[in-house]
Protein backbone atom coordinates (compact mmCIF):
# COMPACT_ATOMS: atom_id res chain seq x y z
CA UNK A 1 0.00 0.00 0.00
CA UNK A 2 1.56 3.01 -0.93
CA UNK A 3 1.84 5.69 2.06
CA UNK A 4 -0.58 8.30 0.70
CA UNK A 5 -2.94 5.26 0.67
CA UNK A 6 -2.08 4.33 3.97
CA UNK A 7 -2.92 8.70 5.21
CA UNK A 8 -5.74 8.48 3.35
CA UNK A 9 -7.44 5.21 5.58
CA UNK A 10 -6.45 6.75 8.69
CA UNK A 11 -7.49 10.38 8.03
CA UNK A 12 -11.47 9.13 7.00
CA UNK A 13 -11.05 11.97 4.04
CA UNK A 14 -14.60 10.91 2.97
CA UNK A 15 -15.78 12.67 6.42
CA UNK A 16 -13.89 15.47 5.68
CA UNK A 17 -15.72 18.62 6.28
CA UNK A 18 -14.31 20.87 3.08
CA UNK A 19 -14.19 24.65 2.64
CA UNK A 20 -14.63 26.12 -0.31
CA UNK A 21 -11.95 26.33 -3.22
CA UNK A 22 -11.77 27.74 -6.94
CA UNK A 23 -12.91 25.78 -9.52
CA UNK A 24 -11.12 24.96 -12.36
CA UNK A 25 -9.86 27.91 -14.21
CA UNK A 26 -10.00 26.43 -18.18
CA UNK A 27 -13.63 24.42 -18.40
CA UNK A 28 -14.27 22.53 -21.06
CA UNK A 29 -17.12 21.59 -20.34
CA UNK A 30 -19.90 21.50 -17.65
CA UNK A 31 -19.64 23.63 -14.13
CA UNK A 32 -17.38 21.92 -11.71
CA UNK A 33 -17.33 23.13 -8.58
CA UNK A 34 -14.43 22.01 -5.49
CA UNK A 35 -14.01 21.75 -1.89
CA UNK A 36 -10.64 21.28 0.02
CA UNK A 37 -9.29 21.23 3.20
CA UNK A 38 -5.32 21.67 3.62
CA UNK A 39 -3.78 19.14 6.17
CA UNK A 40 -0.42 20.25 5.97
CA UNK A 41 1.29 23.14 4.58
CA UNK A 42 5.13 23.59 5.01
CA UNK A 43 7.71 24.93 2.64
CA UNK A 44 7.65 22.93 -0.57
CA UNK A 45 4.70 20.30 0.10
CA UNK A 46 1.23 20.45 0.75
CA UNK A 47 -1.05 17.60 1.86
CA UNK A 48 -4.95 17.92 1.96
CA UNK A 49 -8.11 16.71 0.88
CA UNK A 50 -9.97 18.03 -2.31
CA UNK A 51 -13.37 17.53 -4.26
CA UNK A 52 -14.77 18.33 -7.51
CA UNK A 53 -17.94 17.87 -9.30
CA UNK A 54 -18.59 16.61 -12.56
CA UNK A 55 -17.35 18.22 -15.96
CA UNK A 56 -14.16 18.21 -17.78
CA UNK A 57 -10.90 20.98 -17.58
CA UNK A 58 -7.93 21.29 -18.18
CA UNK A 59 -5.23 20.58 -15.45
CA UNK A 60 -0.92 21.60 -15.86
CA UNK A 61 1.38 20.79 -13.58
CA UNK A 62 4.12 23.67 -14.03
CA UNK A 63 6.97 23.81 -11.09
CA UNK A 64 4.88 21.12 -8.89
CA UNK A 65 4.45 17.52 -8.56
CA UNK A 66 1.10 15.54 -7.34
CA UNK A 67 0.48 12.26 -5.86
CA UNK A 68 -3.46 11.69 -5.45
CA UNK A 69 -5.33 9.06 -4.10
CA UNK A 70 -8.53 8.84 -5.03
CA UNK A 71 -11.32 7.65 -2.46
CA UNK A 72 -14.74 8.44 -4.13
CA UNK A 73 -16.06 9.11 -7.19
CA UNK A 74 -15.29 8.45 -11.05
CA UNK A 75 -13.82 9.37 -14.20
CA UNK A 76 -10.66 9.78 -16.27
CA UNK A 77 -7.54 11.65 -16.44
CA UNK A 78 -5.94 12.16 -20.33
CA UNK A 79 -2.32 12.34 -20.56
CA UNK A 80 -0.32 14.50 -22.77
CA UNK A 81 0.27 11.48 -25.09
CA UNK A 82 -2.94 10.72 -25.27
CA UNK A 83 -3.21 7.73 -22.76
CA UNK A 84 -5.72 7.66 -19.50
CA UNK A 85 -6.04 6.38 -16.04
CA UNK A 86 -9.35 5.87 -15.12
CA UNK A 87 -10.53 7.83 -11.79
CA UNK A 88 -12.40 5.53 -8.63
CA UNK A 89 -11.60 4.75 -5.26
CA UNK A 90 -8.54 3.04 -4.50
CA UNK A 91 -6.62 4.73 -7.46
CA UNK A 92 -3.69 6.39 -6.77
CA UNK A 93 -1.60 8.42 -9.59
CA UNK A 94 2.30 10.88 -9.88
CA UNK A 95 2.13 13.47 -11.80
CA UNK A 96 5.13 14.95 -12.17
CA UNK A 97 5.89 18.40 -12.86
CA UNK A 98 5.32 19.43 -16.04
CA UNK A 99 2.67 17.40 -16.96
CA UNK A 100 -0.91 18.61 -18.39
CA UNK A 101 -4.06 17.17 -19.37
CA UNK A 102 -7.68 17.13 -19.40
CA UNK A 103 -9.86 15.76 -16.56
CA UNK A 104 -13.19 14.62 -17.30
CA UNK A 105 -15.18 13.75 -14.13
CA UNK A 106 -18.48 11.70 -13.96
CA UNK A 107 -19.32 11.80 -10.81
CA UNK A 108 -18.12 13.71 -7.75
CA UNK A 109 -14.38 12.89 -7.01
CA UNK A 110 -12.54 13.40 -3.48
CA UNK A 111 -8.89 12.65 -2.97
CA UNK A 112 -6.16 12.96 -0.83
CA UNK A 113 -2.71 14.73 -2.47
CA UNK A 114 0.36 15.60 -1.63
CA UNK A 115 2.10 18.71 -4.17
CA UNK A 116 5.51 18.93 -4.01
CA UNK A 117 7.68 21.64 -5.09
CA UNK A 118 10.03 19.71 -8.23
CA UNK A 119 13.18 21.61 -6.63
CA UNK A 120 12.69 19.75 -3.44
CA UNK A 121 12.81 16.94 -4.80
CA UNK A 122 15.46 16.72 -7.03
CA UNK A 123 17.57 18.66 -4.09
CA UNK A 124 17.10 15.22 -2.02
CA UNK A 125 17.79 13.37 -5.07
CA UNK A 126 21.58 14.91 -5.11
CA UNK A 127 22.00 14.53 -1.61
CA UNK A 128 20.87 10.51 -1.81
Amino acid sequence: MTTLAALAETLRPESIELGPSPSPARVVEGDPRCGERVLVDVPGLEIGVWEVTPGRFLSAKNDVGEVMHFVSGAGELTHPDGSATTIAPGVTVSLHAGWSGEWHVTETVRKVYAIYRAAIIAHGDADA
